[in-house]
């Protein structure tokens, strides 16, 4: 039977998830991992997953060992894997030949291949295993959960609004509303998620580029519109720069069959998917959340108008939203105002002046109210 976690365990298996951090956005498919070795109390190495198709956080950790970890406990944030069908070798084999006397586990493996098997194989040669089922563990591999267990990307709203909760200025017209270290954070943000969505409404608004700037470049970001009637104008910063990184267009299955406009943006390097529609005018999210994750997409980013925002919400597909609030007034009742905020927010922080605050939502991919990696990660920093 396992015995209880003693604070140095919790500690332990809290530096480790911070240094599973260090891998967001570079790891994904898989998940992010951190590891800790520790003899007597003192840590003698560590390591994380650094990059998709690296070597996971074990062998790092043991590889950085100061001294040989023949009787050392490792903390690990996921279950070792044990499975051979992949890129890199797995993980358990790496453990045993290590001698360790014990290995603390954050979580489980939800994926089918691992479940209890990498840890049933450390039990039979002879190593102690406390499973810690640790709910923050749980929330950091939430992208990766949402890809295994529920086969579609995690979602994550995004919206900034005004002290009288306006998301734009008067009628619409495009005002920038948050101050530049919120605006950095979005890009940070963006640069760690596999794609950005948004509605037509802000492309014609905003013409906009849905692109991460000024922050080091990490993976490949698709930039994803919803669009009904195939309304994106041909001279369009998205269409002009399909040479740079995808554009991908999800459509009525109408508008596919007869717009005229479908050949030139498809020659011009768009990609166009037609969807049913929930109703007239509008498609189904659900439909169009499908198709996201056939093109291998397991962090969305949407960032929307107020009415796609609500269609998400009031539709629950979305597991985290940011809302950042600043404390300018617009003072115009005619400018959009933003969704009604979820209840129950997880955390919040002040950005010199503007506040960040965390929602997750009880219906999706939620393990209690523990803020995200990434909120963490903009908090307090990775170790």
């Amino acid at each position: 039977m396992a015995s209880p976690l003693s604070d140095l365990d919790r500690r332990m298996l809290a530096r480790a998830a911070r240094l599973a951090m260090n891998g967001r956005g570079q790891v994904e498919p898989n998940p992010m991992v951190g590891c800790v070795v520790v003899r007597d109390g003192q840590i003698i190495g560590e390591g994380f997953h650094e990059r998709c198709g690296g070597p996971h956080a074990e062998p790092n950790a043991l590889a950085a060992c100061g001294q040989p970890p023949r009787g050392a406990t490792a903390y690990v944030t996921l279950e070792p894997c044990c499975h051979e069908n992949k890129r890199t070798p797995p993980c358990v084999p790496a453990l045993i030949a290590a001698g360790l006397a014990r290995v603390v586990v954050g979580c489980t493996d939800p994926n089918p291949q691992v479940n209890g098997r990498g840890v049933a194989q450390l039990r039979a040669a002879g190593i102690q295993i406390d499973e810690a089922d640790d709910p923050a563990c749980k929330q950091l591999l939430a992208p990766f959960i949402a890809g295994v267990v529920h086969r579609r990307p995690y979602v994550t709203l995004k919206w900034a609004q005004s002290a009288d909760r306006k998301v734009a200025g008067p009628a619409g017209k495009l005002q920038r509303i948050s101050n530049q270290r919120s605006h950095n954070m979005v890009h940070d943000l963006r640069s760690r998620c596999d794609a950005i969505l948004v509605g037509i409404g802000t492309v014609m608004a905003d013409d906009c580029l849905l692109t991460a700037r000024d922050v080091p470049p990490l993976r490949p970001l698709l930039r994803i519109v919803l669009d009904s009637h195939l309304r994106l104008p041909m001279d369009s910063q998205l269409v002009r720069t399909t040479d740079t990184g995808r554009v991908i267009i999800i459509c009525s299955k109408e508008a596919a069959d007869q717009s005229g406009t479908r050949v030139p943006l498809a020659a011009a390097g768009v990609e166009i998917f037609p969807v049913s529609c929930a109703a007239p005018g509008r498609l189904d999210l659900r439909s169009a959340i499908e198709v996201i994750s056939e093109l291998g997409v397991t962090h969305l980013l949407v960032e929307p108008g107020p009415t796609l925002a609500q269609s998400f919400l009031e539709d629950d597909i979305w597991d985290r939203a940011w809302v950042f609030e600043s404390p300018m007034n617009i003072g115009d009742a005619a400018a959009p105002t933003a969704p009604k905020t979820p209840p129950n927010p997880v955390a919040s922080m002040a950005l010199d002046g503007d506040v960040l605050t965390e929602f997750l939502n009880p219906a999706g991919v939620y393990f209690g109210l523990f803020p995200s990696a990434d909120f963490v990660r903009a908090t307090a920093g990775v170790v």
